[in-house]
């Protein structure tokens, strides 16, 4: 398994095509996918039961996130009507604080300290499930696209190799990691979007450029769909204002 999780990152092409002809390709992408997200849920789930074992130190984190988002809009403000928005956030920010620190003391069912360990185990349980299913949304529609472009794999050959796009993910692990969280995260993604592309590529026996198009076509399509659902929505707004 370790060696399908270099492999995967390090896109060896003999490794997605010696699964693609495998006969438990499944089992070994689904596998990966297990192990990603056990890894990334039981770190975030530790990260949390710290966290949230010391209510002093969420409140402190969640201030340095709201100081932070202030900060980034102050920046960003270019108009009175926006300074003066963030001002009022910025005015507020003590009162939130205060009613969250209310909530936090609020009694609760079962004492906090269960309370914090059934929610790290559901943590772990739930973010493999969680890549599972944006996994099987993505290898779906990429199939779709890739058949009706030439291609001639299966959709077991294409789940097994597309779990393999789950492998940088397991950088989300590192994701409560303040300020460069985030950029881990998207570097996840892009990495997972280029071995996704791969994947699609053997699988199908496609060149790279349709691979990608496969890949891209119906996310695009699904994009462009709700510009025009946004634009039509504020044509007809503005056309009820003008009656």
């Amino acid at each position: 398994m370790i060696d399908t999780f270099n492999g995967a990152l390090t896109l060896k092409q003999d490794l997605f095509r010696g699964m693609r002809e495998s006969p438990d390709v499944v089992r070994r992408g689904f596998l990966l996918v297990l192990l990603v997200g056990l890894l990334v849920g039981g770190v975030q789930a530790i990260s949390t039961m710290i966290t949230s074992s010391n209510p002093d130190r969420m409140i402190a984190a969640i201030e340095t996130a709201v100081d932070d988002s202030i900060q980034q809009q102050a920046l960003a403000a270019t108009t009175d009507e926006q300074r003066e928005a963030v001002q009022i956030i910025s005015d507020n920010k003590e009162g939130a604080l205060n009613i969250v620190r209310a909530v936090m003391t609020l009694p609760t069912p079962l004492p906090r300290p269960v309370g914090v360990i059934l929610r790290g185990l559901g943590l772990i349980a739930s973010t493999p499930l969680s890549y599972l299913g944006s996994l099987m949304l993505a290898v779906i529609v990429t199939h779709i696209a890739a058949r009706q472009l030439g291609g001639t794999g299966n959709i077991q050959q294409m789940l097994g190799l597309g779990a393999l796009s789950v492998a940088p993910h397991a950088l989300d692990a590192l994701g409560f990691i303040p300020y460069i969280g985030q950029t881990i995260s998207l570097i996840a993604w892009a990495w997972g979007l280029v071995i996704l592309v791969l994947a699609t590529s053997v699988a199908h026996r496609l060149d790279s450029g349709r691979a990608t198009l496969a890949v891209l076509l119906y996310p695009m399509v699904g994009f462009l769909l709700l510009l025009l659902g946004c634009c039509a929505f504020f044509l007809l707004i503005i056309a009820g204002l003008g009656q």
